[in-house]
């Protein structure tokens, strides 16, 4: 692992792979560079791949002093991206994003275009607005009602229970939320990642338009039994903007970064022979 520092930030990164298209990755929720280890050795002289912790997973620490409060700006993660391309000698790049990740590659896609080689989205964050989120991230009721829930987080639960009891929550959604808010710890980690990137609120019709005038496409790889990130929103994109959307779908549920991704990647010719001029 290594460090970068642009002005307040600093984020973590470790490089894989010797091939000469670079990549910039950003992995899920709760998860580290160690993510994209699947796409190698298969990728690995295919691509570089630059992968970076978010902050408060892996090894990136939020800025000292900075509270959550003050969430990353999308400007921010724009300038901290293109000093770190400047700095490594990097002229264009794909932005690749897993899950939260996905959230991040779409903001670059959005805010850093002339950059960009296009946008591999694997089981992406950011193609819908959840209005829960908004609600709980944005709002200072909402911050009082999860921090409420983070000291006494039983009444929750038993909501949560009984909606599972009757089927109104599937049970891997179930599982998924209780894992992440079963100890005050994993909470806490809810509460500092969301609210840190409560501003990367990706505007898919600026990206796609961007994409257009460049000559790039956003690649979406989606698992057609994925409970967290719908197919159905991703076939939403495609309609929208079937110019400049691919959409593959998977034999998966949420977990897509595995070796036969890797195999798929690495078949489809079209995304490495790139045109990488501006």
């Amino acid at each position: 692992m290594e460090e970068f520092t642009h002005g307040a930030l600093r984020i973590a990164h470790r490089t894989m792979g010797h091939g000469p298209v670079h990549v910039l990755a950003f992995h899920g929720y709760g998860g580290s560079t160690a993510d994209f280890a699947p796409l190698f050795p298969t990728l690995a002289g295919t691509v570089t791949l630059h992968a970076f912790d978010i902050w408060f997973n892996g090894h990136s620490r939020w800025p000292e002093g900075r509270p959550v409060s003050q969430p990353l700006r999308p400007e921010e993660l724009r300038d901290l991206m293109a000093a770190y391309m400047d700095r490594h000698g990097i002229g264009h790049a794909y932005y690749m994003g897993f899950s939260l990740g996905g959230r991040l590659a779409l903001t670059l896609a959005e805010h850093l275009p002339q950059r960009s080689l296009g946008a591999l989205l694997l089981a992406p964050d950011g193609l819908v607005r959840h209005p829960w989120y908004r609600w709980l991230s944005r709002f200072a009721w909402g911050r009082a009602l999860y921090r409420g829930f983070q000291g006494r987080p039983g009444p929750w639960f038993a909501a949560l229970d009984a909606l599972h009891a009757v089927g109104l929550v599937r049970p891997k959604r179930y599982a998924f939320l209780r894992y992440h808010t079963d100890d005050r710890a994993r909470r806490q980690l809810v509460h500092d990642v969301w609210l840190s990137l409560r501003l990367l609120e990706p505007d898919l019709r600026r990206a796609a338009a961007h994409m257009r005038r460049t000559g790039r496409k956003l690649h979406l790889y989606m698992g057609r039994y994925d409970s967290v990130v719908k197919l159905r929103w991703g076939r939403r994109l495609l309609r929208r903007a079937p110019d400049v959307t691919d959409l593959t779908v998977l034999e998966t549920g949420h977990i897509v970064v595995t070796p036969a991704l890797a195999r798929r990647l690495k078949e489809s010719e079209d995304l490495w022979t790139v045109d990488q001029r501006p």
